[in-house]
């Protein structure tokens, strides 16, 4: 899951004793204090060599039915332990994931004193045109005729497929790009997704260690961002379309042939379906899941899950004909009062 072209691990593995020590932690039971732990996972990805974390009754079903050989955990959550787990007993579980996941990885380090803008290591396919004043990283991949615009900023590790068009001003990192992509102007691929967690007064910053993968012939538009996961990657399948002045938080997925108009905001984590069409100006909160073949017109908020095909409306969304139906209603009322 973890791309170490964009990260290095700092560690093969920490024992639990050095685990518990790092977070003030203390397992729920009697446990081997010399076990390894190879890696910190989501619920659903990780293994009895593993470690994650349960930080809200939302995940008690994937929690239930996770592999994780350990897990941090509220004292009120103790009895929903499954029993080939040990529970780490934690104030906060979100803060002890977020000490460990920085114990384990580090993001590499771009070189950027080279006097040459490209760096020697750079795979460049055939008949790819470069513009002045572009940088690219170490071991970045680009693929036969694609084309990078003035002042971009290529950062180590990325990949480019085929027939792809960057245009000018584009920062991309902990970045795999499909064929026949293109990335308007100014867009932002990669950057850190906004991942902080409260503890003892003071905002802690998460290292995120997902990736932006992005499949074939997608669009993202000028000044889009998309932000890279926290631990899973951040996905957007194949003939994706993307308008100008979007955000797309960590942890996103969004699939097949969905189009997302100018100035719409996705929360981390909302997993969006293939043919999902949203108007401009929405914001779709976190968690959230989008079925597939769904409609959301413009200026809506989305707070919960909407299922397959529905055609949605407002703030927060109903079924649009309720939607007009109750703005028929209002506008009779106004016009009884005035």
């Amino acid at each position: 899951m973890k791309n170490l072209r964009f990260f290095d691990k700092k560690f093969d593995s920490l024992t639990i004793e050095k685990i518990i020590d790092i977070t003030n932690t203390k397992p729920h039971k009697e446990c081997d204090l010399n076990s390894k732990i190879f890696d910190i996972k989501t619920l659903e990805s990780a293994t009895q060599n593993d470690i994650s974390f349960l930080n809200s009754g939302q995940y008690l079903e994937k929690f239930s039915n996770s592999n994780a050989g350990f897990c941090f955990i509220d004292e009120k959550n103790i009895a929903k332990i499954p029993p080939t787990m040990i529970g780490l007993i934690s104030k906060n579980p979100y803060f002890s994931y977020a000490q460990i996941v920085s114990e384990f990885y580090q993001q590499k380090k771009p070189d950027f004193l080279s006097k040459n803008l490209i760096h020697s290591s750079v795979k460049i396919g055939k008949n790819v045109e470069i513009a002045p004043n572009v940088f690219i990283g170490k071991n970045v991949e680009i693929g036969d005729n694609s084309i990078i615009g003035p002042n971009c900023s290529i950062l180590d590790g990325v990949v480019i497929g085929t027939n792809c068009i960057i245009n000018s001003n584009v920062v991309i990192t902990c970045a795999i790009i499909g064929n026949n992509c293109e990335i308007f102007n100014g867009a932002k691929i990669g950057q850190d997704g906004f991942g902080f967690v409260h503890n003892s007064g003071k905002n802690h910053k998460i290292i995120q260690i997902g990736i932006v993968e992005i499949g074939n012939n997608v669009e993202i538009g000028a000044n889009s961002c998309v932000d890279r996961g926290a631990l899973e990657n951040t996905i957007i399948h194949d003939e994706v379309k993307i308008d100008n002045l979007c955000q797309i938080a960590h942890n996103v997925e969004i699939g097949y042939g969905t189009v997302i108009a100018g100035s719409t905001a996705i929360a981390g984590s909302c997993k969006i379906g293939k043919y999902v069409q949203i108007g401009g100006n929405c914001s779709i909160g976190g968690h959230l899941k989008i079925g597939d073949g769904v409609k959301i017109a413009g200026m809506s908020g989305v707070m919960r899950d909407v299922e397959s095909m529905a055609i949605m409306a407002g703030i927060p969304v109903l079924p649009i004909k309720k939607w007009h139906r109750i703005n028929a209603l209002l506008n009779k009322m106004v016009s009884k009062n005035n």
